[in-house]
């Protein structure tokens, strides 16, 4: 497979996101093709909608970090060791195995400068939306 500079660079963009998150043992990137994480990728159009009528779970603002951390990891109650994927940019997929789900939210929310975050987990098929809407905080956690 050919892969052109821009791709290139996205991978390596990708990689050096991949490498300052916490709470992972291991972390993998590869390319997304049409077939793959179909139902996951409709969930997260359906959730980027302005008007969508998904039921979610809201947080006031002001919020503390630790104080969100701690709801949204009992709320999602992710195990140890779990495969979660993060969609960077519009065609690369980062595959991280998460020891520790406080750690890796926590340095989500210190690089991406929010707390906004989507993740997909395959196993049981899932989609983890976290959108800070300037006045609140929706989460929203969709099993298939």
């Amino acid at each position: 497979m050919k892969t052109n500079l821009k791709d290139k660079l996205n991978l390596i963009k990708a990689n050096n996101y991949a490498s300052k998150i916490d709470g992972v043992s291991s972390f993998n990137i590869s390319f997304l093709h049409e077939n793959e994480f179909v139902w996951h990728r409709e969930r997260l159009m359906e959730i980027n909608k302005i008007d969508n009528i998904i039921k979610k779970k809201v947080f006031n603002l002001p919020i503390k970090r630790n104080v969100l951390v701690r709801e949204v990891e009992s709320t999602l109650n992710v195990k140890k060791d779990t495969i979660c994927n993060l969609f960077y940019y519009e065609n690369i997929c980062i595959s991280f195995c998460v020891e520790n789900f406080s750690n890796f939210i926590l340095s989500l929310f210190k690089i991406n400068r929010t707390y906004d975050f989507s993740l997909t987990l395959t196993s049981p098929d899932r989609v983890i939306v976290l959108s800070d809407n300037e006045y609140d905080i929706h989460l929203y956690n969709i099993q298939k």
